[in-house]
């Protein structure tokens, strides 16, 4: 099952790249692992934390030198995610086994609608920056 979709996009290169990025990564692992058992999830969940913390970064430096005004609200939101992500996790390492399926869709969930909820909230003043920014 493909995640990624067109629907997705932004229209700015440099997130739309990590974004898709994100699913192409945890596609690819999810087909390659036939079992998740608790040391492949805790694999997979690592990769796909460290690759979303770097993303988490790069966006919030964006968001903060195009002046977006609504960034607190975004870094909370950022910040909720790495919070509910460490607390699966520490489910998952005290051998819960529905944990493996639910921590991994509550990240693509979760990802999908940060997405098309907040991430197109700051859209157009990215884009606007970036234009300014080319323009200079």
């Amino acid at each position: 099952m493909k995640s990624w979709a067109d629907r997705y996009l932004l229209n700015i290169l440099k997130i739309d790249e990590q974004h898709r990025g994100f699913f192409e990564l945890l596609d690819e692992e999810l087909l390659r692992t036939k079992v998740l058992n608790q040391e492949h999830t805790l694999k997979l969940i690592n990769k796909l934390e460290e690759y979303l913390k770097d993303h988490f970064v790069a966006e919030e430096e964006l968001l903060v030198n195009a002046n977006y005004p609504d960034i607190k609200k975004h870094k909370e939101q950022h910040l909720f995610f790495i919070q509910k992500v460490e607390e699966m996790k520490l489910e998952l390492l005290y051998n819960n086994q529905i944990i493996n399926i639910k921590l991994i869709d509550f990240m693509k969930k979760w990802f999908l609608a940060h997405i098309l909820h907040f991430d197109k909230q700051y859209k157009e003043t990215v884009k606007s920056y970036l234009e300014t920014k080319t323009n200079e």
